[in-house]
């Protein structure tokens, strides 16, 4: 399965900068609507292939079509988010429902249920009805069945992280989903204080990437997590997180809200 997914990985590789042509919608905009995304995600208890598939669905179709609104793109975000409960869970919100819960205000005032199928259907044919795609979650499952020995512990780390890749637009179109995912295991790697030979041997298993590449993107994603540590997004993360990801030192246990600031500073790579 992995070999496949990297096969058709290269296909639906995303147009480098594509906000560059979208005049409402600047980084910054499609970096909170993936945080306010992952926020909605996680009030709704979906499963986590759900949101990386959202998200990938949100930022293809921004590659394609011009949308003009902040007030259009959160449409777009509702419904993609449906459309990816479709395609994961055993069941699925109703957009309609999500528009009008909206905190916002938005509502679904403006739109009928058959502008929303429209939206739905207009998504789908600029995607050439393209769902089954890897995202990052799909690279981190591959790569975690086929090393067996992982602990529960780790692959939560690895996972946040690719979360945290999610919402860092600069990664998304600088590294592929597979190279984001390989990645996240190493930040997680080092945040977990694993030995230098485990470390050396995982970058040896997957000889494909760049270890320079690698290691600097798993920088990238320990700065992001670091520097927002006290933002909404981490927020989010920390209390979904917050059963499985507890880190220790010799005075305290530190919460994942502020594990960030004490411990990304000294990871060893």
């Amino acid at each position: 399965m992995y070999a496949f997914y990297k096969r058709i990985e290269t296909q639906n590789q995303l147009s480098t900068d594509f906000l560059s042509f979208q005049p409402q919608v600047s980084v910054d905009v499609r970096n909170s609507l993936v945080g306010w995304l992952m926020s909605l995600h996680f009030s709704l208890d979906l499963l986590q292939p759900t949101l990386f598939l959202a998200v990938n669905i949100i930022d293809r179709f921004l590659s394609v079509e011009v949308v003009s609104s902040e007030h259009d793109l959160k449409q777009v975000a509702i419904v993609a988010l449906v459309i990816a409960c479709k395609f994961e869970e055993n069941w699925s919100p109703t957009a309609l429902t999500l528009m009008e819960e909206d905190e916002d205000g938005y509502g679904s005032t403006f739109y009928s249920q058959q502008q929303i199928n429209a939206i739905e259907k207009n998504i789908l044919q600029k995607l050439g009805w393209k769902l089954l795609v890897p995202t990052i979650h799909s690279f981190l499952v591959e790569i975690f069945e086929s090393c067996g020995y992982c602990d529960q512990e780790f692959k939560d780390m690895a996972f946040f992280f690719g979360e945290v890749a999610l919402n860092d637009y600069h990664a998304t179109i600088s590294y592929s989903p597979s190279t984001l995912a390989v990645s996240a295991i190493y930040a997680a790697m080092c945040v977990l204080k694993k030995s230098r030979g485990s470390k050396r041997r995982f970058l040896n298993t997957n000889q494909s990437y760049s270890k320079g590449e690698v290691t600097f993107c798993a920088r990238r994603l320990q700065r992001l997590a670091s520097v927002t540590s006290t933002g909404k997004l981490m927020r989010t993360l920390a209390e979904k997180y917050s059963d499985q990801i507890l880190i220790f030192t010799s005075q305290k246990v530190v919460t994942p809200v502020s594990m960030f600031s004490v411990f990304f500073v000294s990871c060893k790579f």
